[in-house]
């Protein structure tokens, strides 16, 4: 195309004829624009890198000398635009057509890339990077297996280096008059997943390489990861431009490309997975995430962010099934997120999630009714311990595990409250209640069993004297019913009515228990049903005995303890003989 030489002569002479009424730089760009026939300002549209070009979509307004002055080392660059782009009429060029603008014409400064988050990482000379800490050119990243750095540039386009990763900063500057970034990114070995000019201010140049693959950036979010044979390009938004040997090929949104042994294919990203199974809220140490299988996955992975920009990245769980199992301890806002892997090594994008973790003011420990344990139906005990940081307590009693609808729902400071409860199987559970009115977890869901125990189901004892210097008691056995319950016989001795201080006090499992014969005086014996709570014991009605050198009947004449019988007297008086 012949290039007419007549505007370059009207423009110089524009130039001039504006320099000479003393307008300065940006003032003769601004009246240029406006002579150019356009009563709009100029806005620029840089549009990423190409080779050893950058890209420019022209927009209504500009005029080749108003980007000269934006983007070269010199306003009289326009000619050289010219000739580049072979432009007919400096003065209207064509809204939308791309204008290449040689970066070596373009004047750079250094710039710095900021840590805003880190965790696990470390420099080269192995100083742990930090929140706050600005890198310069030719810094080297190192993450550990749980670690994760996320870099910001100055136009807003982030970096974030996952777990077990390697990268280096080749390059990192600004075009001076721009504003936009000139920044090249080594991923020895990992990855790194950018989100380039997220602000639409347009891209400059912005490359992530591997040892085998170059990707350059048009503006878009892409992820690339490399290993010791093999690097992929994942394109998640936006396009690319992928150099692999001499080959270079064009990456749109949906498509990744891989490289291995030299050779390059280019494929559909998987699909994303689908996370509608993910709870809410979240009040227990670990939960297991599940989705639904993706065609066409091999894998997936798993992390968790804490920030809704996904910057601020937990380790990646990579699986073969479509779960992951994730475990924390601090409240708060998250958020899950989840890609699919092909066969190919190329990844989805994100499926997100946000959740919320709770586990503060922690579940109360339990302390009765213990679980699997039966206890006598009426008046139950239920108690807990004591959570420092618990305003109050909520507690629930259901005939189900659901709590689909509790018989007790109960708020209170009180860490003991007693409940009346009739026979049945029966669940409770505590939760802690904070300050502010926010709940922590359930404790864990306890079964007891509630039993009803009729006075005559208590069994009265007889007792004899041995030859052995022991009180041999016996009662009958217990009604199966209770045994299968898990109850004993508990037995008591004292030597007062009020059974304050037993002298002897034995479970048995069986129907006989032997008791170490006391000091000479009078003393008192009852049997009761224990389900395993000393406080809930059914007794029957105690019997009072004497005992001497030897045991008295009710005459306090001596019992043989051989094969004679023992009378012993009941609290009424009567003498039963046994």
């Amino acid at each position: 195309m012949a290039i007419d030489s007549k505007p370059h002569k009207t423009m110089a002479k524009q130039v001039e004829m504006f320099r000479r009424k003393g307008l300065g730089r940006a003032a003769v760009v601004g009246a240029l624009v406006v002579f150019g026939g356009v009563w709009q300002a100029a806005v620029a549209q840089p549009s990423g890198a190409d080779g050893s070009d950058f890209l420019y979509r022209v927009q209504p307004g500009d005029t080749l000398i108003a980007l000269a002055d934006r983007y070269l080392d010199s306003v009289e660059g326009w000619r050289l635009l010219q000739q580049r782009n072979h432009v007919a009429d400096p003065y209207r060029l064509q809204p939308g057509s791309v204008l290449r603008i040689p970066f070596d014409r373009i004047p750079v400064v250094p710039a710095t890339a900021q840590v805003v988050f880190a965790r696990d990482a470390t420099t080269a000379d192995r100083k742990p990077l930090q929140a706050g800490m600005k890198l310069a050119e030719d810094a080297q990243i190192e993450t550990g297996d749980k670690g994760a750095v996320t870099l910001a540039f100055d136009d807003g386009t982030r970096v974030t280096v996952p777990p077990g990763s390697r990268v280096a900063l080749s390059r990192v500057r600004a075009f001076a008059r721009a504003g936009l970034i000139d920044v090249r990114v080594h991923v020895k070995q990992g990855e790194a997943e950018s989100n380039v000019s997220p602000r639409k201010t347009g891209v400059g140049r912005y490359e992530i390489s591997t040892p085998s693959l170059v990707t350059g950036v048009r503006g878009t979010r892409f992820r690339v990861q490399a290993s010791e044979s093999v690097s992929t390009s994942s394109v998640l938004e936006g396009e690319v431009s992928t150099k692999a040997g001499r080959r270079t090929q064009g990456v749109k949104a949906g498509f990744g490309v891989q490289v291995s042994g030299g050779h390059l294919k280019r494929a559909a990203l998987p699909a994303a997975p689908k996370l509608d199974a993910i709870p809410d809220l979240v009040q227990r140490p670990c939960f297991r995430a599940t989705w639904q299988p993706v065609k066409g996955a091999v894998a997936y992975r798993a992390a968790v962010a804490r920030d809704a920009a996904l910057t601020e990245l937990s380790a990646y769980q990579h699986s073969k099934t479509p779960g992951a199992t994730l475990c924390g301890d601090e409240d708060g806002d998250y958020t899950l997120v989840v890609q699919s892997i092909d066969a190919l090594g190329l990844t989805s994008p994100s499926a997100t999630r946000p959740f919320t973790v709770r586990l503060h003011p922690e579940a109360p420990y339990t302390i009765q009714p213990a679980s699997g344990k039966t206890y006598r139906s009426g008046e139950l005990v239920f108690s807990w311990a004591t959570v420092s940081d618990a305003r109050s307590y909520d507690v629930e009693v259901g005939d189900t595990e659901t709590f689909a609808s509790p018989v007790v729902q109960q708020r209170g400071q009180d860490v003991r409250v007693t409940k009346a409860l009739s026979a049945g199987s029966w669940w409770w559970r505590v939760r802690s209640v904070a300050e502010d009115g926010k709940t922590g977890p359930w404790s864990d869901a306890l079964r007891f069993q509630a039993l009803d125990i009729p006075p005559g189901a208590v069994p009265p004892a007889s007792v004899d004297a041995g030859d052995d210097g022991m009180l041999h008691a016996h009662w009958p056995a217990l009604a199966p019913e209770l045994a299968a319950a898990g109850a004993r016989t508990r037995v008591q001795l004292a030597s007062e009515p009020t059974f304050a201080k037993p002298v002897a006090d034995i479970v048995s499992d069986g129907s006989e228990a032997a008791i170490p014969q006391p000091p000479a005086g009078t003393y008192y014996i009852r049997t009761g049903v224990d389900l395993g709570d000393p406080a809930s014991v059914m007794y029957a009605k105690p019997q009072r005995i004497d005992v001497g050198a030897f045991v008295g009947d009710s005459s306090r004449n001596p019992v043989q303890s051989g094969g004679g019988n023992l009378l012993l007297n009941d609290w009424s008086g009567r003498t039963n003989p046994r």
